[in-house]
């Protein structure tokens, strides 16, 4: 693409400097009949060779320079104003009749035959530079539709990393959940072999291991509470000023409930053969084997054995964690009552 301006244009014949735009010289009447450097925009005399100002060859095939079609030859002209005012210089095209306007260092598109051509679509009336036309004219884009470019890729790539990054996170909760849930059925089955790090207060009977030390739990279990309802019945006299007595009698009777209530704190131990609870005013030692029944709280079990009619607590087991490594990683699994109870019954079925 050739958007130049030829500064003047000097006679063959006379050597006086005409005006870019003047077809004949101003001096002698000679026809100035000039070859344009499609380099450097020079004008040079019909029979050079090269570019009198750059060297460039004259005698090359001049490739198409319209931005527009990238078919035709953009032809200048100028045109004056009146009274000298809105003076312009224009390109045309010899294919498609697109006419491109030079504002200051930029040139604007400001007609075109077909309306449907996509470069009119885009860019009529946008003041460009030299080098935006180029760009476009190779099947390139103006510098704002590279920005808007730019930046929709960047906001696509932060997109999709987001959405990488939320299926990665999916997909490792997907997995820590899977090597969870084979964890808790190795673990209800016997299949695992649990250790605890912390030391055990019991002493153990022969054969016995320690499986789990919970600290800080308490323990809880349903007591009565008594009750008394009832009042006085009958008519009232008055003898005296300020004194009165009644007639009649009492009627009250007792009624009582359960609740459940904290007996104490201290530490839960599971091995192998018993659960042992190891408080400051209690202690609670529950042969596995007698255990009939185990129901499981967020914060602990409760736990039903033979031979004793009320319910057993043990509450702030979750404290406690118990750690394993799956797929996934490295896995901290509180002990919850669900946990709780399958490791329970893991020790039943294994050594019961």
């Amino acid at each position: 693409m050739n958007l130049y301006k030829i500064k003047m244009i000097v006679c063959n014949n006379c050597g006086t400097e005409n005006p870019d735009y003047a077809l004949f010289c101003e001096e002698c009447g000679t026809e100035l009949d000039l070859i344009y450097c499609p380099r450097c925009g020079h004008g040079n005399s019909s029979d050079a060779k090269f570019c009198q100002e750059c060297g460039k060859s004259l005698t090359e095939e001049k490739d198409p320079d319209c931005p527009a079609c990238n078919t035709g030859f953009l032809t200048e002209s100028f045109h004056e104003g009146t009274l000298g005012i809105g003076n312009k210089v224009i390109y045309t095209c010899s294919h498609c009749g697109a006419v491109f306007e030079e504002k200051g260092d930029k040139y604007k598109l400001t007609h075109i035959h077909e309306l449907n051509n996509p470069v009119w679509q885009k860019y009529r009336n946008k003041p460009l530079t030299f080098e935006e036309w180029t760009r476009i004219a190779n099947g390139g884009v103006s510098d704002e539709e590279q920005e808007k470019i730019d930046r929709e890729r960047k906001e696509r790539e932060i997109r999709e990393a987001k959405a990488l990054e939320e299926r990665k996170k999916r997909e490792a909760e997907e997995q820590k959940n899977k090597d969870i849930n084979i964890f808790m059925d190795k673990l209800a089955k016997g299949n695992i072999n649990l250790t605890s790090s912390t030391p055990s207060l019991i002493i153990p009977k022969k054969n016995e291991e320690t499986s789990l030390v919970m600290l800080n739990v308490s323990f809880l279990e349903a007591r009565s509470v008594r009750q008394t309802i009832g009042g006085y019945g009958g008519p009232t006299f008055r003898v005296a000023k300020g004194v009165s007595f009644r007639l009649g009698g009492v009627s009250a009777r007792s009624v009582s409930h359960d609740e459940i209530k904290k007996i104490d704190q201290g530490t839960l131990v599971l091995t192998n053969k018993r659960l042992v609870f190891l408080g400051d005013k209690k202690t609670v030692n529950i042969d596995l084997r007698k255990i009939i029944a185990i129901e499981p709280f967020k914060d602990g079990i409760g736990s039903q054995r033979e031979n004793k009619q009320k319910t057993e607590y043990f509450t702030g087991t979750q404290n406690t964690s118990l750690n394993f490594t799956g797929e996934s990683g490295r896995i901290s699994l509180p002990l919850n009552g669900v946990v709780l109870r399958a490791a329970i019954l893991g020790n039943i079925t294994k050594f019961g």
